[in-house]
């Protein structure tokens, strides 16, 4: 064990003396006044002063001097203690706003030092940046016993960042952490020791984590989001406080905003990949205008490995690299190959997003819940019960444009080492982005199983089944989606807006081969009822509680429609000759096997042909 991490405890407790006890002195308040940059919402703040919370849809009591509990999950965890609620109690803006604010910090400043949370420094960053920037609002007004117990504990938790940093934090986190460490430095700037700590660690914390194209080491355009806005928030602190920007500071802001900006879709949210929500598309542009005058539009992320095919009102955002790496891969899903399309400010398809609660948050990483395809029983990677990843895939993409229209080509092998074969998708978007078509199919592969291809789609897009296909109706188009392999369409479920919105989603699979008559199972008796198909605990974990939310319902029967290959082909043409992107390493442990999608979706073709692959297009018809 490093020595460092070794005295962490006796570094902590020396850290977390009171400085009230004698040995400094104690400024009577903040020598610089910063300002909360981010809006906040009045409705959770006039619950808040009603003593009530409701988070990820769970309401709760606050209970006075009650901070932390076994039984909260660890997000509510850390929206408590963070003390970001501040902003929804100034924007709601009444005495008793006011009022509540101030009695909630002081019951926390009244803490003994041993019964502080403080051993996550990234919420104790939050919670200093949130302190001083709602200085004015809940503390300016306020006696002067509680404006000194207020100093006091910056001081002491401040010296906790320093002493627990960097070793306790990783990723955006670390970028909050130090935040926090220099709020206080220029606040406080009798004690240089506090400024001196964040110049020397500043810069080590972003390399780790800013890739060379901008994009975030995690590979989630959630966690880039929350870099720009911790980023954001230093660069005001330096700026308010007149001192030098760090060099390394103002290049990452340089660089994240316009990936994030590649990374969003025309309404202005996040794509969803990798443990992402929509966001709020208003805070989104906010965080991007503090951060960066610029508005550039990153033209492509080759290291973060997203593929931006952008052509008329039409965009294309697909996951085309493998994993995070070790130790950033707590977010992974396992979406490769996956994409979203919108036009205009519409999204069509889509992935199904994120949770933050236990259940869903696991089901939401595997390729069922994303638009790409799906290999009965198999898995193309594995989710330890830690939240890490192992077995990464191999994943390599070109992408190539000519005269406005775009080729993308993209390979996995996750299911090689099981016998399914190389996924390869191809995708193609016309120069004038009103077509996009595609084609699926697996080489290789030695044990012959039914691919279904999944089309999420968003819940404001209706079907209509018709003879030609489906038509995908949103207020403004109407898109034809037609294949030649057989389509169903089912329920899904949505949560990029934070919440569970039932939708649909396009099911293809290959048309299914002439069966052998001679061993045809046996019709059932007329009394017998249907077996139930079995299904192991991870597949029922895999969509919890939609059979409980959403009441099933017949697939669609329209007719598939049957299309030349000529017609379907998603690469009519040559294609421009691009230089390839050299495929991520991958380790090769022996595959564990895993089950994905809800059981009534996996099928199997044991003893069959390995299926053909799946041609598909969607053309705008209006406007």
């Amino acid at each position: 064990m490093p020595l460092r991490r070794w005295t962490r405890a006796p570094r902590l407790a020396y850290a977390m003396r009171n400085p009230l006890g004698g040995f400094a002195r104690v400024p009577a308040a903040p020598a610089v006044v910063l300002r909360d940059l981010w809006p906040g919402n009045a409705t959770v703040g006039e619950k808040l002063v009603r003593n009530r919370t409701e988070f990820d849809g769970v309401p709760r009591s606050l209970q006075s001097g009650i901070w932390d509990d076994p039984a909260w999950p660890a997000p509510y965890r850390r929206w408590l203690q963070g003390f970001s609620w501040l902003q929804d109690l100034r924007e709601l803006g009444a005495e008793s706003a006011r009022i509540k604010a101030r009695t909630l910090v002081a019951h926390w400043v009244r803490l003994p030092a041993a019964e502080r949370a403080v051993m996550d420094p990234s919420i104790t960053g939050a919670r200093l940046s949130a302190w001083l920037g709602c200085y004015e609002f809940f503390a300016a007004s306020a006696d002067d016993v509680f404006r000194q117990n207020l100093m006091a504990s910056l001081m002491m938790e401040a010296r906790s960042i320093i002493a627990l940093m960097p070793d306790a934090a990783y990723g955006w986190q670390a970028l909050c952490a130090l935040k926090g460490l220099l709020a206080v430095a220029v606040s406080i700037p009798d004690y240089p020791e506090f400024l001196t700590r964040y110049l020397r660690l500043i810069d080590e914390v972003i390399t780790s984590q800013i890739l060379p194209d901008g994009g975030h080491i995690t590979r989630s355009p959630e966690d880039l989001f929350l870099t720009v806005k911790e980023l954001a928030e230093m660069l005001y602190i330096l700026q308010v406080a007149r001192l030098p920007l760090p060099t390394t500071l103002v290049d990452a802001a340089n660089r994240t905003a316009p990936a994030l900006r590649a990374l969003r879709h025309a309404d202005g949210g996040l794509a969803l990949f990798n443990g992402s929500t929509e966001r709020d598309p208003q805070l989104v542009e906010l965080v991007l205008n503090r951060v960066s005058r610029s508005r550039v539009v990153a033209a492509g992320l080759p290291e973060s490995g997203f593929a931006r095919l952008s052509s008329g009102r039409a965009l294309v955002i697909a996951d085309a690299a493998a994993p995070a790496p070790t130790g950033f891969d707590h977010t992974a899903h396992a979406g490769m190959l996956s994409f979203e399309f919108s036009s205009g400010k519409q999204r069509l398809i889509v992935n199904c997003g994120a949770s933050r609660q236990k259940g869903w948050a696991e089901a939401l990483r595997y390729p069922a819940a994303h638009s790409v395809l799906e290999l009965a029983g198999m898995a193309p990677m594995t989710f330890e019960t830690n939240g890490t990843t192992s077995r990464p895939p191999q994943v390599s993409r070109t992408h190539a444009t000519q005269d406005g229209a775009h080729w993308l080509d993209m390979t996995h092998n996750g299911y090689e080492s099981q016998g399914g074969g190389l996924y390869h998708r191809q995708l193609y978007l016309g120069k004038d982005g009103r077509t996009l078509r595609g084609e699926e199919k697996l080489e290789g592969a030695t044990l012959a199983r039914m691919p279904c291809v999944r089309f999420h789609l968003h819940p404001d897009i209706m079907v209509e089944p018709t003879e030609n296909g489906h038509l995908l109706h949103s207020e403004e188009e109407s898109w034809l989606f037609q294949s030649d392999g057989q389509v169903r369409v089912e329920e899904s479920v949505y949560l990029g807006q934070g919440r569970r919105i039932k939708t649909l989603q396009l099911v293809l699979t290959p048309p299914a081969p002439p069966l052998d008559e001679s061993a045809a199972m046996p019709a059932p008796e007329p009394d017998a009822a249907p077996a139930e198909e079995e299904t192991t605990p991870a597949q029922q974990a895999a969509l919890p509680e939609t059979a409980q939310e959403q009441p099933a319902t017949a697939a669609s029967t329209a007719d598939t429609l049957s299309i030349t290959a000529e017609e379907t082909s998603p690469l009519a043409g040559p294609l421009p000759a691009a230089e390839p992107v050299e495929p991520a390493p991958a380790t090769a442990p022996e595959p564990k096997p895993a089950t994905t999608g809800h059981p009534a979706l996996l099928h199997s073709m044991i003893g069959q042909p390995p299926p053909k692959p799946i041609h598909w297009a969607l053309t705008l018809i209006s406007e």
